[in-house]
This record gives structure tokens, C-alpha cells and sequence, in this order.
């Protein structure tokens, strides 16, 4: 078996998803939203991006518009439970739902072939590199540049304010914060970050079919469950760094999978198996690299647990 193949193909498929799992790193760790219509916000940002494609503008202008549609996704959820006091779970779960028609709507068919389309990989390619190695460097650079963007985020004054209405919404209350508008703009960012995933991956493969964003949420909680699991720490550049080697891990982990004779069909199964083993371990305090003050980002990791577990708006019945 090539391992060295196997790397590069976990790294071709992998970053790409990068901004996806940190989005739901910064929906579920940073804003304690577990928000469902990231799955729903990747697929109408893939059905934008293609849409506008094949209408003629760049990769870059479409994928843009494809930010800006989960961007308005997570801005109709965060209303949702907000101002209507939805919670957050159910919010979701109706958003995701609404966007197999909207995607639908978007494109205006099942699917669109972007075969005849100039894609940001084709403007990367142009300067010599194969179709593998332009999908390894787009997907870099958008993990790592998104990468960069949150961590500075997080440690301005706003992100600090971001990071205490996830921590402890009461709390923050107290302290003047608007936490209201902190969870809005946290939904709109996570979104817009799911989305963007979405975009990359229809420009990737040269289609968007409207059944792409099924089961993508689970990548991104194995990547972000990996990734927590690498580094038991809560600090902010540490967890970031785990999430995108995660997303990498788990790729490598599929592909091996793959070559190992593992049925396609069994893959999301595996995947679900990982997560939950993954979670117990967690659950139990162990770690691949235990960083100073593990101990008490364990403690910290049972508090915000129990946190999570009591909705803090309304019940969902």
C-alpha cells in the first residue's frame, strides 16, 4: 500500500472541508450552538456557487455569492431562535429541511454539470500544477487562511465577547454584553463557513447535485471530535490547529479504509462508529496530547457538557 498516496489523497479531499469543520467548531465549541443547518447551508452554497457559474461569473465572485446565501441561512436560523425563541436543534432542523427546496429553487434542476466552467482550481492549475495538487493548494489555503481569521476573531475584544456569550450566556448578560447579537452574528459566520465548503466542493468535482450536502454534518463533528482529541486543551490556536488536522485524519482514515476493501456504502457507518468511540474517550479524559492545564480543560469539558445538555432559551417540546 502507497501511504505516501494515501497522505496526499487524504489531503486533496480533506482540506477542502476544512472551513466546514471549522464551522461547526466555532458553531458548537466557541458559540455552544449545536446549529443543524450547516448540513442544509453547504448544499445552497454549492447550488449558488454553481448557479451563478454557469451564469457566467468567476469562481471567485460565485463563491462569494455562495458565502453569502449559508450566510443568510444561519441569519434566518439565528431568528429563528432569537427572536421566536426556537430552539436551536429544532431552528435547525427546519432550516435544513427548507434548503433541499431552496437549493432546488437555486438551480432550477436535480443537478448541474460545471464540466464547461473555469474553476478556481483551473486558475491554480494554470500555473502547472496537476488537478490533485490544485485541489491540495486551494483546500490549504482556504483552511489555513480561515484558520488564521478566527484565531485573531477570537482574541479582539468582539471575539472575547463572542467566546463569553458561548461560555456562559447569563454571565455575559451581566457584564453588558448583547448576547443575542453575539449568537446572530456567531449562526452568520458558522454558516457562511459551511457554506463556502459547499462552493469548493462543487467546483471540485465539476458538479452540483442537489443530495451533496446529505450527511456532511458528520464529517465535520468526526473531524472536530479527531481534532478536539489531539490537542485536550481549551485554548483557542491548539483546538483550531486539531480541527484541521482532524478533517486530515479522517480522510486518511476513509481512504485506508477504501483500499482496505471497506464497501462505499459503509463508510457513513464507520464514520458514525468513529465519532461515538471517539466521544467516549473523551467523555473518559483521554487524549493524544495532553497540553498544560488538560486537567482543567477536562473540567472545563464536563462543565460546558452539562451547559449544553439544558437549552437556555426554551425546551424543545
Amino acid at each position: 500500500m502507497d501511504i505516501l498516496n494515501t497522505l496526499i489523497i487524504g489531503a486533496q479531499v480533506g482540506l477542502i472541508y476544512g472551513p466546514l469543520a471549522l464551522g461547526i467548531y466555532f458553531a458548537l465549541n466557541v458559540m455552544s450552538l449545536p446549529d443543524l443547518t450547516l448540513e442544509g447551508s453547504f448544499g445552497v452554497g454549492g447550488a449558488t456557487t454553481a448557479i451563478l457559474l454557469v451564469n457566467g461569473l468567476d469562481p471567485a465572485t460565485a463563491l462569494a455569492g455562495g458565502v453569502a446565501s449559508g450566510m443568510a441561512m444561519g441569519f434566518l436560523t439565528a431568528c429563528l431562535h432569537v427572536y421566536l425563541h426556537m430552539n436551536v436543534l429544532l431552528a435547525g432542523i427546519l432550516m435544513t429541511t427548507a434548503a433541499w427546496s431552496i437549493s432546488l429553487a437555486i438551480m432550477g434542476a436535480g443537478n448541474i454539470s460545471l464540466l464547461s466552467q473555469a474553476t478556481l482550481f483551473d486558475w491554480v492549475g494554470s500555473f502547472g500544477l496537476t488537478s490533485q495538487w490544485s485541489q491540495i493548494v486551494v483546500g490549504a489555503v482556504f483552511s489555513l487562511v480561515i484558520a488564521g481569521a478566527l484565531i485573531w476573531l477570537l482574541h479582539t475584544n468582539y471575539g472575547m465577547s463572542l467566546r463569553a456569550a458561548g461560555l456562559n450566556i447569563q454571565t455575559a448578560r451581566s457584564l453588558g454584553i448583547r448576547t443575542e447579537m453575539c449568537q446572530i452574528a456567531g449562526l452568520i459566520i458558522a454558516n457562511g463557513l459551511a457554506a463556502m465548503t459547499g462552493g469548493l466542493v462543487v467546483q471540485s468535482q465539476g458538479f452540483m447535485d442537489v443530495s451533496i450536502q446529505t450527511g456532511v454534518i458528520v464529517i465535520g463533528l468526526a473531524a472536530l471530535m479527531i481534532g478536539m482529541s489531539i490537542f485536550k486543551t481549551p485554548r483557542i490556536v491548539p483546538s483550531i490547529v486539531g480541527v484541521i488536522l482532524g478533517i486530515f485524519i479522517y480522510r486518511v482514515v476513509v481512504t485506508l479504509a477504501l483500499k482496505l476493501g471497506l464497501p462505499p456504502y459503509f463508510i457513513k457507518l464507520a464514520t458514525a462508529i468513529v465519532v461515538f468511540i471517539i466521544v467516549a474517550m473523551r467523555s473518559h479524559g483521554f487524549g493524544f496530547i495532553a497540553l498544560p492545564g488538560s486537567e482543567r480543560a477536562r473540567k472545563a469539558a464536563r462543565e460546558h457538557l452539562d451547559y449544553l445538555e439544558n437549552d437556555r432559551v426554551v425546551n424543545i417540546t
